[in-house]
C-alpha cells in the first residue's frame, strides 16, 4: 500500500443499504461501482457442500456447525428452499435481532470497498436519518460501520443518505431542492439550499415493507416477492395484472401516501420554513424507485398533496440505485483535494 499520492481519483463512497450496499470510486474520466446485496443464508456445514462453495466461487462464511452463504447467491438459496433470506441491516441500521449481523456486514462491506489506495484514504459512507415515525437512533450503526472501515485502513466519515442524492443528482439546480432515497429498510428525506441541509429525516417503511405486506396478502415468501418486484414490475400496467402484481401495485401506492405525509407533517410541524423563491426540484432514487411507472405514481399522489413549498420538477436519479453511493463518493473527492 502506497503512504500518500495525492490525485483527483482519491476517495470513495459506500452505501451502506438495507438491500445492498454499493461503493462508488472513479477511475480514469468515469465512476466505476461495485455492489453486494445485502443478505445471507444459512446452510449445514459439511465438507462436501464447503468444497462445492468454494469451487463455484459463492462466497460465505464458516461459523460453528453453519455455512453462511452472502450477497446474491443468498436470495437464490433462499429461493431454492422457498425460505426468506436474512439480513444484517434491518431499517436501515444494523439489525438488533440478528446475532450474526456484524460479522456478515463487515464481510460484506469488505467485499464491496476492498482496500484503501493509501492508509488512510477517505471513505464517506451513508447513515440514515433520525426515523419520524419509530423510536430508534442510529449512533450505534454509525459507529460499527465507522470501525470496520477503519479496521480497514480508510479514514470514514459519515453522511446523511438523503443529502447524499443532492450532492449526486441536484447540481445543476446549485444543489437546492429535496433528495429522497427510496431503499429497502428507510425512505431518507433531505431537503438542501445550496448544498446546506435544512431537513434530513428518514422514514421506516419502504422497499422491505412492501415485500412483507406482499407476502402476507398472497401467501408467498418476502424473498419471491423481492425478486418478483426487482425483475418484472410494471407500475404503468393497472389491468391484466396476477395477484403478486395488484397486491404490488397496492402497497406501493400506500407506500408513496405514506412517505408524502409524512414529510408534509415534519414541514408542518417546524416555525422555521425557508422562503425558497422558485419552485423546488424534487429526486427520486434508490431501488424501491427503479420500477417501470414508480414517477407516475408519484406525481399522481404529490398532485394530491398541499405542499407547503412550491414543487418543480419531479425525476428519478438517471442511475437510481447508485446515487447515494456517487454523492458520497464527491463529498470524498472534494475532502481529497483539500489534503
Amino acid at each position: 500500500m502506497q503512504e500518500t499520492p495525492r490525485h483527483a481519483a482519491n476517495g470513495k463512497g459506500l452505501d451502506v443499504g438495507t438491500a445492498f450496499v454499493y461503493c462508488a470510486e472513479k477511475q480514469g474520466n468515469k465512476i466505476s461501482f461495485r455492489t453486494q446485496r445485502d443478505a445471507f443464508f444459512d446452510i449445514e456445514y459439511s465438507d462436501f457442500t464447503k468444497e462445492m462453495l468454494t469451487t463455484s466461487k459463492v462466497n460465505y462464511i464458516q461459523k460453528d456447525e453453519k455455512l453462511y452463504v452472502v450477497g446474491d447467491e443468498a436470495i437464490k438459496f433462499a429461493n431454492i428452499f422457498n425460505k426468506n433470506a436474512r439480513r444484517p441491516l434491518s431499517k436501515g441500521i444494523i439489525s438488533p435481532s440478528e446475532r450474526e449481523a456484524l460479522p456478515m456486514i463487515e464481510l460484506i462491506i469488505k467485499s464491496v470497498v476492498g482496500k484503501p489506495k493509501y492508509k488512510g484514504e477517505i471513505v464517506y459512507y451513508s447513515i440514515p436519518g433520525p426515523p419520524v415515525d419509530v423510536d430508534f437512533n442510529i449512533v450505534y450503526h454509525e459507529k460499527v460501520v465507522h470501525g470496520f472501515l477503519t479496521k480497514l485502513g480508510y479514514t470514514p466519515k459519515s453522511i446523511n443518505e438523503g443529502l447524499a442524492v443532492v450532492f449526486s443528482e441536484l447540481d445543476k439546480d446549485g444543489f437546492t431542492g429535496i433528495g429522497l432515497s427510496f431503499g429497502g429498510g428507510m425512505v431518507n428525506m433531505c431537503l438542501s439550499y445550496m448544498s446546506v441541509p435544512i431537513f434530513t429525516f428518514s422514514i421506516s417503511k419502504a422497499g422491505d415493507w412492501i415485500d412483507q405486506q406482499v407476502a402476507m396478502a398472497v401467501d408467498e415468501t418476502a424473498s419471491r416477492i423481492c425478486a418478483i418486484k426487482e425483475s418484472t414490475l410494471d407500475l404503468t400496467k393497472y389491468v391484466g395484472l396476477s395477484k403478486i402484481e395488484t397486491a404490488l401495485s397496492i402497497y406501493y401506492d400506500n407506500l408513496i401516501e405514506y412517505v408524502l405525509e409524512n414529510i408534509k407533517r415534519e414541514f408542518g410541524r417546524t416555525k422555521k420554513m425557508p422562503r425558497i423563491d422558485k419552485p423546488i426540484t424534487v429526486v427520486l432514487s434508490g431501488g424501491s424507485a427503479l420500477p417501470k411507472g414508480f414517477l407516475d405514481r408519484f406525481k399522481g399522489v404529490l398532485a394530491k398533496v398541499r405542499f407547503p413549498l412550491e414543487i418543480g420538477e419531479v425525476r428519478v436519479a438517471s442511475e437510481s440505485q447508485y446515487s447515494v453511493a456517487k454523492g458520497a463518493l464527491i463529498a470524498a473527492m472534494a475532502e481529497e483535494e483539500k489534503r
